[in-house]
């Protein structure tokens, strides 16, 4: 019933004004510098390598704009919902003809939209600083990257839920342990599989509840110029809109809660 009489026009214009709101964020700029000085960076790091130069570029390269994508999302997403609630700006809004799914996807759409273009942004300052140390155009790099979007989809969706009935500094919190789970549940998978008993079953669960945000990690094909297959680009992406899809539920049934 979420879908039933939803208006297009709604999520466009709320997409629109979220997008206007997080790319003029003061705070934003100076993130976006400091990520643009990081790779610039690289090719001093890079010149120091031993003949590693490209590789290290690579590898730190995207590491950068993974690492800065997220403080970027997280930054922009742990508030996104909560000040809407702190104004009261959301009772104006749901006065008029916008439903609570309409909210809350327009708000999705607009900031990922946001975190699209600075990654484009840092890809692109990257791509030359590459083809300046003579790299030529590497189309593992895209790809890459626009894994990374996905992964970047989720968190977008997980501060959205996570700010629809907390306080920015606990999302931003809940985030950063997520993240930290995310990356390391391979490794809490064979750990509790060595251990047996009931940390085997825990560790099942954990698995399959948390996103595994390895599945995003095309860095390391890119650094050794290693072509993912098709499940490597089609799966994640999948992956990405199961879990996009609860986290966005869960914040519309958060916001239905709390009878706006």
């Amino acid at each position: 019933h979420l879908l039933k009489g939803f208006q297009m026009n709604n999520i466009i214009s709320i997409a629109k004004n979220t997008f206007k709101e997080t790319i003029r964020d003061k705070i934003l700029y100076g993130i976006i510098v400091f990520a643009l000085l990081f790779l610039g960076s690289t090719i001093f790091l890079g010149a120091i390598s031993l003949g590693e130069d490209l590789k290290v570029i690579k590898d730190l390269g995207l590491a950068g704009i993974y690492v800065f994508s997220l403080i970027i999302t997280i930054f922009l997403g742990a508030s996104l919902i909560y000040k809407e609630l702190e104004k009261k700006t959301v009772y104006i809004l749901f006065s008029k003809p916008v439903s609570i799914f309409e909210f809350i996807v327009g708000k999705f759409l607009g900031l990922w939209l946001s975190i699209i273009l600075n990654v484009f942004l840092m890809a692109g300052v990257f791509i030359i600083i590459l083809a300046a140390k003579g790299g030529g155009f590497d189309w593992l790099i895209l790809a890459s990257i626009a894994i990374s979007l996905f992964e970047l989809a989720i968190f977008v969706g997980l501060t959205i839920f996570f700010s629809s009935f907390t306080t920015p500094l606990a999302t931003t919190l809940f985030a950063i342990i997520i993240l930290y789970i995310g990356h390391s549940l391979n490794l809490l998978r064979n750990y509790a599989e060595r251990a047996g008993g009931i940390a085997k079953y825990l560790g099942e669960v954990v698995y399959y509840v948390f996103p595994n945000l390895e599945k995003f990690n095309l860095r390391n094909l890119v650094v050794y110029n290693i072509t993912p297959d098709s499940s490597q680009i089609i799966y994640p992406i999948l992956y990405s809109i199961l879990f996009c899809a609860i986290f966005v539920w869960g914040a519309i049934a958060a916001l239905k809660s709390q009878d706006l």
